[in-house]
């Protein structure tokens, strides 16, 4: 009969770690030998996916703020649900949340981005103004923005931008937005951002290319 520490060797060689290093035990031969295995295998992989999703979170740098439910209607309740069935690994679904200051936004981006980590999606949380400087000054951070499923983009346009601004934020969510889903936060109504001294065409023309097939929630401050 094979000795426990030949079987861990063995799954020591096919890269089998956590039955190697003793987290899952073998000792347990009350069933047959197909399920026993199959239990065994199964740990693993539960195992390597509660790991994956722990280094998806670190990598994320989500917000660690908790979203409240008691504060919505029915009807967001069930859009949000929708949305944490999509797979953003492999789809593309732009997200715009507006809202007043302590409306929840970013907690709210936050839950979303959670729900796209449990579905293994890579998501990077960042405000606009550190996305630009990334873009422009930090090649090895910018690098790890492209390889994301899923950018939380927060503080879009809570200050009014300069044209130059403008002209760079178009030009990078225009190119960002075509191979992976944007979740854009802004305290700014969308009805509003014509509205800023800027250039309203250039704005208008964002607007419409972020909103194409996008899913619009407006928070209101319940305070």
């Amino acid at each position: 009969m094979a000795e426990v520490s030949e079987i861990r060797e063995l799954a020591r060689k096919l890269n089998l770690m956590n039955i190697a290093n003793g987290v899952i035990d073998i000792d347990n031969e009350i069933i047959s030998n197909k399920e026993y295995l199959y239990k065994i295998l199964e740990q693993e992989i539960n195992i390597r996916y509660q790991n994956k999703i722990k280094e998806l979170k670190n990598d994320s740098h989500l917000p660690k703020k908790v979203f409240d439910y008691s504060k919505i209607t029915k009807g967001l309740e069930w859009q949000l649900d929708r949305i944490k069935q999509f797979d953003f690994k492999n789809n593309i679904q732009n997200i715009i949340i507006v809202g007043e200051c302590s409306s929840g936004k970013t907690a709210l981006a936050a839950e979303i981005g959670n729900a796209m980590i449990l579905k293994e999606a890579k998501v990077k949380y960042l405000t606009i103004d550190n996305l630009l400087f990334i873009k422009k000054a930090k090649p090895r951070q910018w690098s790890m923005i492209l390889k994301a499923d899923a950018l939380i983009i927060d503080e879009v346009f809570y200050i009014t931008p300069t044209y130059e601004e403008l002209l760079e934020t178009y030009r990078t969510l225009i190119f960002l937005s075509e191979t992976r889903s944007i979740v854009l936060i802004t305290n700014r109504d969308l009805s509003d951002w014509k509205n800023m001294k800027v250039d309203a065409h250039l704005v208008e023309t964002l607007k419409a290319r972020l909103m194409n097939d996008a899913q619009l929630i407006h928070l209101k401050n319940n305070k």
